[in-house]
């Protein structure tokens, strides 16, 4: 009885931070995708299938969907270089498991795939280049940082806890963590926590690193989603904002495109979406 209270105590308060998005615009394909991630210049994405399955890079002015991959797994982890042409990407083993994956890259230029050698976990967050990046130690389950040119490594997340999904901003100052349903944002340096933002998964820092944007998921029966909503977080007032009311979509893994634009999937029809948004 009191965790129903709770959820309806959450959507009470939420009610009065609803807005619209501005100017949606849903693609619509004949396959199912999910997971956008756009390159830095905003005109790309990585998408994957179903069930996390292959690779592809959209084009999001002409719509144009171009395979990379059709691997089982592949989908469970990759990022953009800097150099908005460079892929980076999860492979596991034949008759392995996710966790013992290896890391491609793949250049769209040239169409050139190699193994990178780094360890897998470290994607999202690597971009092939040598700066520091976050990852969730599968042992302590700690969130942890490394620098790549001297490989030193320490821990971000040193109280009690089990963290996992951790995402860097921009300025590479602060880092988004989750622990249980809630996200916390901590300084990259281990000092301690900046600020506890509530539930949800926080998938994006905006432009400017004042935001977070992720989306926050229900299930009526435990299992399969029933509802999916996205929410706005404003770090420095620990503040969080519905941004979506729907029930015929279920949005999923939101990023910004640019300063007011967000790229996101449906993850009822397997479409994509881009919305403008209002701070």
């Amino acid at each position: 009885m009191k965790k129903n209270l709770l959820l309806i105590t959450l959507v009470i308060f939420n009610m009065s931070y609803t807005q619209k998005l501005l100017k949606t615009k849903k693609l619509e394909f004949d396959n199912f995708y999910t997971n956008p991630i756009p390159s830095p210049n905003g005109e790309l994405a990585i998408i994957t299938g179903e069930q996390f399955i292959g690779i592809s890079i959209l084009e999001l002015k002409t719509k144009k969907v171009t395979p990379i991959t059709i691997t089982e797994g592949n989908g469970y982890g990759y990022s953009w270089a800097t150099d908005n042409q460079t892929i980076f990407y999860k492979v596991k083993p034949e008759d392995g498991y996710v966790m013992d994956s290896e890391v491609f890259s793949y250049n769209i230029k040239t169409k050139e795939t190699k193994k990178v050698e780094i360890n897998h976990n470290y994607l999202p967050s690597y971009q092939g280049e040598n700066n520091v990046i976050v990852y969730t130690n599968i042992k302590t389950l700690k969130i942890e940082a490394i620098d790549l040119k001297n490989m030193k490594s320490w821990v971000v997340t040193n109280n009690d806890g089990q963290f996992y999904s951790a995402t860097l901003s921009h300025d590479g100052t602060k880092v988004a963590v989750h622990e249980g349903s809630d996200i916390y944002v901590y300084n990259i340096d281990g000092s301690g926590l900046i600020a506890k933002l509530g539930p949800g998964i926080a998938t994006s820092w905006s432009i400017d690193d004042n935001y977070l944007i992720g989306y926050l998921s229900e299930s009526t029966d435990g299992h399969e989603i029933s509802n999916s909503d996205i929410y706005l977080y404003n770090v420095k007032k620990s503040r969080s904002k519905k941004i979506t009311t729907t029930r015929n979509v279920h949005e999923s893994n939101v990023s910004f495109l640019n300063e007011n634009t967000i790229i996101y999937a449906d993850d009822k029809t397997g479409d994509i979406i881009t919305s403008k948004i209002k701070f």
